[in-house]
């Protein structure tokens, strides 16, 4: 699950924006090339455990795992290889489903306020190893909420750049040209599988996350 994703989860269980801060982190801490901080603030540290709660279950869901086969399948009808075809489909599907999830009722605004917290009420909550990390996360931050909701997530084109962007550090992952030009060619389907499967997915992580 991606950061927006996290977010949303995190609302299922506190209003709380730090919290939701704290679901997203691991996520942004990435996008920072940075490992997770330590966090003194309580809210925001029970996030990041709800992050990796909900990532535990999220990876083993049926039908997240479905839509990455389906995923998988059409790229390697593309021409793509085993690892890029399987580092593509899990990264794309859940980008798109970022996309989906955009229109969950309060999601964005819950998200919105998760990253203003960010930007004005937790300076000294967060430490970064090395510590020349937080220059790249206050610009990120900067970056996000300039930016406002991530909708680029409904983007097929956007969407692949950014997955081949995540892989390009993986060498038997990574993207060749060919290899984006299929995955360009495959990502309407992508979001399709993801936004079929998302309700089903929505209802599996609320079983595992809140028994409900």
């Amino acid at each position: 699950m991606n950061f927006f994703g996290h977010a949303l989860i995190a609302s299922w269980h506190s209003a709380a924006p730090a919290f939701a801060l704290g679901a997203m982190l691991p996520d942004l801490a990435g996008m920072c090339r940075a490992t997770v901080p330590r966090a003194s603030h309580r809210e925001v540290a029970a996030g990041i455990e709800l992050h990796h709660a909900t990532d535990r279950a999220f990876h083993r869901l049926p039908g997240f795992r479905s839509a990455v086969r389906a995923a998988e399948r059409g790229l390697a009808a593309r021409g793509l290889g085993r690892g890029p075809a399987a580092g593509a489909a899990h990264v794309a599907v859940e980008l798109c489903l970022d996309g989906v999830l955009l229109d969950e009722p309060g999601a964005v605004e819950h998200y919105l306020a998760a990253i203003d917290c960010a930007r004005t009420e937790l300076d000294d909550a967060l430490t970064w190893t090395p510590p020349e990390r937080e220059a790249s996360w206050r610009a990120l931050v900067a970056r996000l909420c300039a930016h406002g909701p991530p909708t680029d997530y409904r983007d097929g084109d956007l969407v692949a750049e950014r997955v081949a962007r995540a892989l390009s550090c993986r060498p038997l992952l990574a993207l060749d040209g060919a290899a984006l030009a299929g995955l360009r060619g495959e990502m309407p389907a992508i979001a399709g599988a993801a936004a079929a499967a998302a309700g089903e997915i929505l209802a599996e992580l609320r079983r595992e996350l809140l028994g409900a």
